[in-house]
């Protein structure tokens, strides 16, 4: 019998939860997680000209995707936007969400994205970088597909770094652990455990070894979110705002 992947077990996890999935980012992040959203398609929008390729991976249900569409509709700047993930249920979530906007929309695994070299202007994530089981090979994909001078914005969630605020969401996500257990115990285990593991400092050295320049990453409500952003390029990081 051959092995399961990680991949192929998070994408198992995702189909069994990809209804109550939307429900369960309201709660872990106390419905804070629209307000980060936005904040990363600031970032995005902002620093964009017109006509820009965009590519958001992991979409999952598409809401950071919706928030850089719209976000550009009142900016008004047209953008050309393109959105993957790797699991055909949160697709078809996404599809409906989407409504008539232009996105263009397609299943694909970031690990392998589906397009040319040098093909887009930005690339973002929300909430998916901590899923994937190979954060070099993710970082190489994204120096390949972004064009020089191109950026990328990837929000995700981590445990704080001071031992106030960890001792608090350690104890918060032992009672969302408990919930869960009467829900779907693997699938609350996975994504609780995911945060707690995962590691910015080192996925910053990660995008810096695959080239990355002037990799910067920052904290949002008390650093349960971090925001990273990192240019194909020169272009000093400060010039990207939001």
């Amino acid at each position: 019998m051959a092995k399961v992947t990680q991949n192929q077990r998070i994408n198992s996890i995702f189909s069994k939860i990809h209804k109550n999935y939307d429900a369960m980012n309201r709660i872990m992040s106390f419905g804070i997680d629209v307000r980060w959203r936005k904040k990363a398609a600031e970032k995005v929008i902002k620093n964009t000209s017109e006509d820009a390729k965009i590519l958001d991976v992991a979409t999952g249900t598409g809401d950071l995707a919706i928030a850089i569409y719209d976000l550009a509709e009142r900016s008004n700047k047209k953008i050309d936007l393109y959105a993957i993930d790797m699991n055909e249920q949160m697709i078809e979530i996404a599809k409906k969400k989407f409504g008539d906007r232009k996105i263009n929309l397609m299943l694909g695994d970031a690990l392998k994205m589906p397009y040319p070299d040098n093909f887009f202007d930005i690339v973002s994530a929300g909430f998916g970088t901590r899923n994937f089981d190979d954060l070099k090979k993710f970082s190489n994909e994204l120096m390949r597909v972004l064009k020089d001078g191109g950026f990328f914005v990837i929000m995700d969630m981590a445990l704080p770094k001071k031992e106030y605020q960890r001792a608090f969401f350690k104890f918060y996500f032992q009672v969302i652990r408990f919930w869960g257990y009467f829900i779907d115990r693997e699938s609350y285990e996975w994504l609780i455990s995911s945060i707690e593991h995962f590691d910015f400092e080192k996925f910053k050295v990660i995008l810096e070894k695959s080239g990355f320049e002037n990799v910067r990453y920052d904290p949002l409500s008390f650093g349960i979110t971090y925001v990273i952003v990192g240019k194909k390029g020169k272009m000093p990081i400060d010039k990207i705002t939001g």
